[in-house]
């Protein structure tokens, strides 16, 4: 995979009042962990840690000309100006990250623009849009032409969801080999989802880039939550999907319905195994009578009256009919 990630949460979603510290520092380690390789900031994040960790490069989005000093006490690899940005002239050291929306041939005006108002260098283009039910084919022309447009510099997509087509375009721009990309961890109302992204590798297209590390997108989704004022965890959600589509499965051959074969609440095999590991369990962690008595009255209450003899005394390959 040769694409860049950028994750643009710390910018998207309100913090807590409370948001300490040590889990905005973790919260962007799992960030990193995942496979992003870039994280954009702005003041909020910056006010609140004093330092950033290592091992992933940093995109500062300035908001306000105020704030641009900041980037004076951070190693940030661009600084994101926008046209709203460029009112006034604007000078900094800092490699610009010029963010427009795409309007079609305009693209090279914008830029010309850009450099007139900024003393400093322009390394970047990312253009913003929804590209609506674009097909493979269209996408691919529009990133050939951008990059054509705004050649030397790279140019980074952010897919919007205005038309809910942002997962879309940017697993097409992905297959048209964009250079970069712009997500934010969560289910945001308007960019693409970060975990929505990886998890239609893994399941959708049945295979995961060496780069991406879906277990660090757990942390992600736990330190997200306790972060954030809003926005809706997405693992949670997309796990459900999954659930629900493994428990919907057709028969390819009869059009009958797929069922589980084990079933653990009625079980007696499993529900012996549960008591034997609790009873190792016990006599490993030493765990007082009274409270091993009440987790194995819990196990007892799993109703194993079903006996499902098949599962013993027939061999069966998986878990599905």
């Amino acid at each position: 995979m040769k694409t860049t990630l950028t994750d643009n949460s710390l910018c998207v979603y309100p913090l807590c009042d409370g948001a300490e510290p040590e889990l905005i520092y973790k919260y962007i380690g799992e960030l990193r962990d995942t496979g992003v390789d870039y994280i954009e900031l702005d003041f909020r994040t910056l006010i609140k840690l004093k330092k950033l960790p290592r091992g992933v490069k940093y995109i500062f989005r300035m908001v306000d000309p105020m704030f641009l000093p900041m980037t004076e006490f951070y190693e940030f690899s661009y600084v994101v100006l926008t046209y709203n940005d460029l009112k006034e002239k604007i000078g900094t050291d800092v490699p610009v990250l010029f963010e427009i929306p795409y309007l079609k041939n305009s693209v090279g005006k914008a830029l010309r623009f850009a450099e007139s108002r900024v003393d400093g260098k322009i390394s970047a283009l990312r253009i913003r849009s929804s590209f609506e039910y674009c097909k493979p084919s269209e996408i691919k022309s529009v990133y050939k032409k951008l990059c054509a447009v705004a050649a030397p510099l790279p140019v980074d997509i952010c897919p919007l969801n205005e038309y809910k087509t942002a997962l879309d375009t940017a697993l097409k721009f992905t297959a048209a080999d964009v250079s970069s990309l712009t997500l934010a961890a969560g289910l945001p109302m308007k960019y693409c989802s970060l975990e929505e992204y990886i998890f239609s590798f893994m399941s959708v297209f049945d295979g995961l880039p060496p780069k991406l590390n879906i277990n660090s997108l757990g942390g992600v989704s736990v330190f997200r939550s306790r972060i954030f004022q809003t926005g809706t965890p997405a693992l949670p959600t997309l796990l459900n999907v999954i659930d629900h589509d493994i428990r919907c499965l057709k028969n390819a051959d009869t059009g009958e319905s797929v069922d589980m074969r084990v079933k653990l609440k009625n079980t007696e095999f499993l529900n012996s195994g549960f008591i034997s590991v609790l009873e190792k369990m016990a006599d490993y962690e030493n765990i007082p009578d009274d409270v091993f008595e009440n987790i194995s009255e819990a196990i007892k209450h799993y109703d194993s009256s079903i006996y499902n003899d098949e599962l013993l005394r027939k061999k069966r390959r998986g878990l599905l009919n």
